[in-house]
């Protein structure tokens, strides 16, 4: 609303106040309380919109000599002059919109751009100390906050990228579950026979199928109203680190799940999974020795040594364990040589038997009697299946009573070992 059409609907609001006074007035017995409260009440309005009306009086004039066009003439081109009107309207320009930014500020609290660049000053020649509120301190923010977070450092996630790679991650789209397809027997070898003798029938092959049902994983985050408003990246953190939670809820179940209502870990001795027959017995109940692990390389037959998605899943208890063993060297002699190799090659992981290792946080690192300490296995056949991918819902309304918004994390996932020869299990004695 414009300056004078503020002061005509304040010209109309004062004219029918006097004539409901005066008309008041007329009548026998004269004005009542009522009419002097509706008089006084509409006189309060108008003055309020007198002061609205100066103050858009005083924002129309800056505006209008910002919008002062540049006379035109024929005179030939006088590039300074051109030059220093230009330096003097972006001059006038700047200055307005600071001088809009503050009244802005004064009336909402809000700091808009124009005002945050007054974070550089030159020198200042009068009494002001800036560690010293009452002596000048008050006139900038307390703190400076970087752009950055600090934060711990986050565990790695990895089985999910294993299996991805491996191709073993399925979108489940129009049923209940994954039903996985396995041989649980091979067919017989061929048999030789002559010219006219009868063909042997294969009678020991058999198949099996393993179903995943993808279970539910949820997480509800909160967020006030005003730290949404007021950090640029407060959201994304929150939709970050509620990824990130997903990925270590996940990397648990795959590795200690019990299978009921979530995954199925590779740590877990089941018979729907890797059963006791995978195990190797650890020399003690407190440690291990190299011996053992090459029992369990070579429990696993020669493709799934060789096949790229097989490796060491263990803690890093285990793996400075692991780092001290030695073993006779390839090279013959008497020399011994470590089982741990650091990789060569940029990129190249470490490994322990000439298979790659990953350490995670939370593999089972507790060492005594009759506990799992390390997992080797290819996890090609580590199976997971999911509804679809983390979805997070906003929710603007639910908590608005409390000035807040949720947000809501959601995923549908399982897994599995589905052929358990292909792994390797180490227990205490």
């Amino acid at each position: 609303m414009t300056s004078v059409e503020l002061r005509e609907k304040r010209a109309a609001i004062i004219k029918e106040a006097r004539d409901k006074w005066t008309a008041a007035e007329a009548r026998e017995g004269g004005p009542t309380a009522e009419d002097k409260q509706d008089f006084d009440a509409a006189m309060d309005g108008a003055d309020g919109l007198l002061e609205q009306a100066r103050r858009m009086e005083r924002i129309e004039a800056a505006e209008s000599d910002l919008d002062t066009p540049t006379p035109r003439t024929s005179e030939p081109l006088d590039v300074e002059r051109r030059d220093r009107q230009t330096g003097e309207l972006a001059t006038k320009d700047a200055a307005h919109k600071k001088l809009l930014a503050w009244r802005h500020w004064m009336r909402t609290g809000e700091i808009r751009p124009e005002l945050r660049t007054e974070y550089t000053r030159g020198a200042e020649f009068r009494d002001t100390v800036i560690s010293t509120p009452a002596k000048g301190g008050f006139l900038i923010t307390p703190v400076q906050i970087s752009d950055d977070i600090v934060r711990i450092i986050m565990d790695m996630v990895f089985i999910r990228k294993l299996c991805a790679a491996a191709g073993q991650i399925t979108t489940v789209t129009d049923a209940q579950k994954l039903g996985v397809r396995k041989m649980i027997t091979d067919m017989s070898d061929a048999n030789w026979t002559t010219e006219v003798q009868a063909v042997t029938e294969d009678t020991t092959m058999a198949f099996d199928r393993r179903d995943l049902e993808p279970q539910l994983c949820t997480k509800l985050a909160k967020a006030s109203i005003r730290t949404l408003l007021l950090s640029n990246d407060a959201e994304s953190i929150i939709n970050a680190e509620l990824g990130y939670k997903f990925g270590v809820t996940e990397e648990k179940a795959f590795l200690t799940g019990s299978g009921v209502g979530q995954p199925l870990g590779v740590y877990t001795a089941s018979a729907s999974g890797i059963s006791t027959a995978r195990d190797i017995t650890a020399a003690t109940t407190t440690t291990f020795t190299a011996d053992n692990l090459i029992d369990m390389k070579y429990s696993l037959k020669q493709g799934y040594q060789q096949d790229p998605a097989t490796a060491w899943v263990v803690s890093r208890t285990f793996v400075k364990l692991a780092r001290k063993l030695k073993v006779a060297s390839t090279t013959g002699g008497n020399d011994l040589e470590y089982i741990w190799q650091p990789g060569i090659t940029g990129g190249a992981p470490d490994r322990i038997l000439d298979i790659p290792y990953y350490m995670s946080e939370y593999a089972p690192a507790t060492f005594t009697t009759g506990l799992y300490v390390a997992v080797l296995g290819c996890f090609r056949f580590y199976r997971i299946a999911q509804v679809a991918e983390m979805m997070i819902q906003r929710l603007v309304e639910l908590y608005s009573g409390t000035n807040e918004i949720g947000f809501i994390a959601r995923r549908w996932v399982d897994g599995a070992p589905i052929l358990e020869e292909a792994f390797s299990r180490l227990r205490l004695a």
